[in-house]
């Protein structure tokens, strides 16, 4: 706990000391720092930790550090950064979305004023992360079914199109005088996006565990989780740079390319015909 604070007040020194850096301004810079802010944090997190763990617990985790040395270990982070990383992302970003999006209205004068026709923010904020939630033990049944890369394929491509259609559906939203208007198809492709990242929290679960032996496969799926979990800082500040600059459809543009990238490497290690590792 001591270090996990320490780590967190030297990134809160480096956004403080970066905050007026010309480097940073930029729509880009802002998102970089906000990259930046969680590798130092987790890096100094990570070293402290390493020292000042006792010997005897740190023979274990020299045990557990092959991981390492696994290559499928980054391949199975980098997918699971998609899942886990996009669910709690998500599930930061959608209630803020909802009153930035469909909160405000311009008046005749162009002022921005409290829109009275707004959809009630407390009704609809739960449902994702319940969804998502609920759906995650499915995505594992029907791995075990089908074989989680093949599970994990079909909801990339799902989660590519709701991400797609979602970006196009916020950039017309900012354009209405009555935003209300679309709030019913940007509530269906968020749920979508949850179901689908949901489904691969369960599908590479999966995955993992066919992948890697019984005592590499816990440390594995422990450490692609506390990576993917800083997608609960990176992805609502990421929709925050681009509210800020009035473009939060480019949020879902860049979630929607990185899921392409992540289907290409679900395909090519573990789906194509002469794959490494068939039936994953």
């Amino acid at each position: 706990e001591t270090v996990g604070i320490f780590a967190s007040f030297l990134a809160v020194l480096t956004l403080i000391s970066t905050r007026d850096n010309a480097a940073f301004q930029s729509s880009g810079g802002k998102i970089g720092r906000n990259f930046l802010l969680v590798l130092i944090a987790a890096v100094t997190e990570h070293v402290f930790m390493w020292f000042l763990t006792p010997a005897s617990p740190k023979a274990r985790v020299r045990k557990q550090a092959v991981i390492f040395k696994e290559k499928h270990n980054y391949i199975m982070t980098f997918l699971y950064i998609m899942c886990f990383g996009s669910f709690i992302g998500y599930s930061g970003a959608f209630p803020k979305l909802i009153v930035d999006l469909f909160g405000y209205i311009k008046d005749d004068d162009g002022n921005t004023i409290t829109n009275p026709n707004a959809p009630d923010v407390f009704k609809f904020s739960w449902m994702g992360a319940a969804v998502g939630s609920l759906i995650r033990p499915v995505g594992g049944v029907l791995s075990d079914k089908f074989g989680g890369a093949r599970v994990t394929m079909v909801s990339i491509i799902v989660c590519t199109i709701a991400a797609i259609g979602q970006a196009i559906v916020v950039q017309k939203t900012r354009e209405l005088d009555q935003p209300e208007k679309n709030f019913g198809v940007f509530l269906f492709l968020f749920l979508i996006l949850f179901l689908s990242t949901g489904a691969m929290n369960g599908s590479t679960f999966r995955t993992i565990g066919v992948l890697f032996e019984p005592e590499i496969a816990g440390p594995v799926l422990g450490w692609s989780s506390a990576i993917a979990s800083y997608g609960a800082f990176v992805i609502p500040a990421m929709f925050g740079v681009s509210m800020e600059v009035g473009k939060p459809q480019t949020t879902f543009w860049a979630l929607s390319g990185y899921y392409c990238a992540c289907g290409l490497v679900n395909f090519w290690y573990y789906i194509r015909p002469g794959c490494e590792k068939p039936g994953a």
